[in-house]
């Protein structure tokens, strides 16, 4: 781990930085709703037949995980990640890719700036590559952890098709790309920001089979506006299945399709329900076309584990959450800064959240 050694010698070097207080910059990333298209929705059940039709593919599963630490002159964002199949990528290891994002959490002159650049290599970002700006109090935290995490599933993605496998499926963990409030914000940079991360993630994911999934959609309502409601999607979607096909104790099924359109952008996307016994799971299968949307959808019920995602994604999540339980652990016990109270409680969190996975 020569990379985070030499990370903290970088942060020695903040030990009498000083700064002006700045707030941080407000961001809403909310998802947009205003651009879904859902003309033909449909509730039907996934057979085996509709599994058993589909030809033969190797899966590989993508998954990163971020965690910030907040020291007493910084904010440091380590983000993790890992792509399994046929073979095995991490991020740091087998992929290069900038994984440390440091935020120094006051104003900072441009001099020493340009000095922690020069000595922090190519695998830690203090500044946007898309704005130009430096991760400073003001910068949103959130965008910093949202650069940094693009900047590593960018990378893993690009590793995968560069691998050429033919007859394979990349699925990656969260939307194939993200839909906030703040790209509708006229005039807000942080909108400029958010749309390079789509460009950069269709960009990768271009001539490639891909799809993503949404394990987490118990804030999202993109079905409940198509049906006039205004409950999360997760509970619909949940008491629509059950309604239709109750007297079932197993069954999967598939509510869709959807065509959800940001900018220039569009993506395709159909929810999948699992239930056994009285435990129900849904996802949202999301691709950049609507054939690849339907299909993935009833492959992921191939490999779908008792808790609904699909095991490649499962693997994947596992790896880059060990890993980095791992690294946050060494950061803070070598670290020769001083972790704040907020940062001696995202470290608890941490360290707890890895002993009761049993990542130690």
């Amino acid at each position: 781990m020569d990379e985070l050694f030499r990370f903290i010698e970088l942060l020695a070097k903040l030990k009498d930085e000083v700064g002006e207080f700045m707030p941080s910059e407000p961001l809403d990333l909310s998802d947009v709703y205003i651009n879904v298209r859902c003309r033909e929705l449909e509730v039907r059940l996934i057979t085996e037949d509709d599994v058993k039709g589909l030809k033969p593919m190797k899966l590989f599963g993508l998954d990163s995980q971020s965690s910030i630490i907040r020291f007493e002159n910084a904010d440091v964002y380590v983000v993790t990640g890992a792509l399994v199949g046929e073979e095995n990528l991490l991020v740091p290891g087998g992929v290069k890719a900038r994984w440390l994002g440091l935020r120094l959490r006051f104003k900072a002159n441009e001099d020493s700036i340009i000095g922690l650049e020069h000595e922090a290599g190519e695998y830690v970002l203090l500044r946007s590559s898309t704005l130009g700006r430096v991760f400073d109090g003001s910068y949103n935290e959130e965008a910093v952890r949202d650069e940094v995490r693009t900047e590593v599933e960018v990378k893993l993605t690009e590793a995968y098709g560069a691998m050429g496998v033919r007859d394979s499926l990349l699925l990656i963990d969260g939307p194939i790309f993200p839909t906030p409030r703040v790209l509708t914000m006229v005039g807000n940079p942080y909108a400029d920001l958010y749309e390079d991360f789509i460009r950069r993630r269709v960009s990768a994911v271009n001539g490639v089979a891909a799809i993503g999934i949404v394990k987490r959609i118990s804030q999202s309502t993109y079905y409940s506006r198509c049906k006039g409601f205004s409950i999360d999607d997760d509970t619909l979607i949940k008491n629509e299945t059950v309604r239709q096909f109750g007297d079932r104790r197993f069954f999967t099924a598939m509510v869709g399709p959807l065509e959800i359109v940001i900018n220039e952008h569009t993506k395709y996307a159909w929810y999948v329900v699992s239930r056994v016994g009285k435990e129900i799971n849904v996802i949202r299968v999301e691709a950049l076309n609507t054939e690849l949307a339907e299909e993935g959808a009833i492959r992921s019920v191939a490999y779908m584990g008792m808790d609904g995602v699909p095991i490649p994604v499962s693997i994947a999540d596992r790896l880059s959450r060990r890993l980095n339980v791992s690294l946050i652990r060494l950061l803070a016990s070598l670290s020769p800064l001083r972790l704040t109270y907020e940062g001696l409680e995202e470290l608890g969190r941490v360290m707890r959240e890895g002993e009761w996975r049993g990542e130690h």
